[in-house]
């Protein structure tokens, strides 16, 4: 009895044993990715990136300039009379379709019923006719001659009607008024200019420039133009270009260059003196891309390449690239990387494949 209690307390012991080691076991297997996965994210390489830029060059000119209309229109009348009304102070603006100025209606309204009355004589008579034409008691001539004194009434009411609609001039665009010549109860004739408007719906800022900077930009793209005015330097105005002359001035020899400015300012008047600033950039090498010599990995003989980081996954990729040549400690490439790519500018000797890495920030 002894010898089997003690061979079955054995037995326990061993099989105690085997149990506690298969769950240490099974403990440790279970803990093991956490820690693996604690231990990379704990080891993720800090480096530092520097942005891909291109090599192409931009330069920075100012011109004179004058700041005119869109266009100036000389304002008059259709027909002839006194004038009894205007809205023609010097500098005031106009919306599009309002009155500016009107000359004495009464006559040309007159001359409208006196139209209205002969059209309405001539349409008995050619009712008459018609009546009479069907009994055979008229003729062919007379029902002709009728219908023309019929047709030539309609045509003088008309007429008068539109005489009478050119007594009142409206803005024929939001204008604003530079100059009057003329002033209530003048006696008006028809042709006769009696203000000029300005469009000022844009600004336009003329410059010229000579014949060598006009050739050596047209392969060049426009980065930005603004202007002020001499008068208001702090005031700056952000340009459009419009267009330009391809004659020069025959003087000067010099091209007409014409910006623009949508803006609503008192102070911008037409004929104000503004400097403009013409910002371009030489594309002649654009297709150049600039690096940190840092960033070159390689040899002459083997090839140089670069470490290019790819945002979506944090990770870096190896880029072969053929380098043009070095300056001021960076080096122009001719293929493999566009512009605003990253690459790794420090740490590059330790890169490798699919290595994921975070960007270096600096502490504030």
């Amino acid at each position: 009895m002894k010898l089997n209690a003690l061979v079955n307390l054995t037995t326990l012991k061993v099989t105690t044993a085997f149990i506690m080691t298969i769950a240490m076991t099974s403990a440790l297997t279970a803990c093991a990715p956490a820690n693996e996965q604690q231990t990379k994210t704990q080891f993720v390489q800090t480096v530092k990136l520097s942005p891909v830029m291109t090599n192409a060059k931009q330069y920075t000119r100012t011109f004179p300039a004058e700041v005119a209309a869109v266009k100036t229109i000389d304002l008059s009348f259709e027909v002839s009379g006194r004038l009894i009304n205007t809205k023609l102070q010097t500098g005031s603006v106009a919306n599009e379709g309002e009155i500016l100025a009107q000359i004495d209606p009464t006559l040309f309204k007159q001359r409208v019923q006196e139209a209205q009355t002969r059209l309405n004589q001539a349409a008995r008579d050619l009712k008459r006719i018609e009546a009479t034409a069907k009994n055979g008691l008229a003729s062919q001539s007379q029902l002709d001659k009728a219908k023309t004194n019929f047709e030539l009434a309609e045509i003088a009411l008309s007429k008068a009607e539109q005489d009478l609609s050119y007594t009142s001039l409206s803005a024929p665009f939001n204008a604003q008024v530079s100059e009057r010549l003329v002033e209530n109860g003048n006696y008006i004739k028809a042709g006769d200019i009696i203000a000029k408007l300005q469009d000022v719906s844009l600004f336009y800022f003329n410059v010229n420039v000579p014949e060598r900077l006009l050739s050596s930009y047209q392969q060049g793209s426009l980065v930005k133009t603004e202007a002020h005015i001499i008068s208001a330097p702090e005031k700056k105005y952000e340009l459009t270009y419009i267009e330009h002359a391809t004659q020069p001035d025959p003087i000067t020899q010099t091209y007409k260059v014409v910006f623009a400015a949508q803006v609503s300012d008192n102070s911008l008047t037409p004929g104000a003196r503004a400097i403009v600033k013409v910002s371009l950039e030489d594309n002649a090498n654009d297709d150049v891309m600039l690096v940190p010599f840092n960033a070159l990995q390689g040899s002459n003989a083997d090839g140089f390449h670069v470490w290019a980081y790819d945002k979506a996954n944090s990770t870096v990729q190896k880029r072969s690239v053929e380098v043009l040549k070095v300056d001021n400690n960076m080096a122009a490439i001719a293929q493999g990387l566009n512009k605003g790519d990253l690459v790794v500018a420090a740490g590059a000797p330790k890169m490798r494949e699919g290595l994921a890495v975070k960007p270096y920030k600096a502490e504030l």
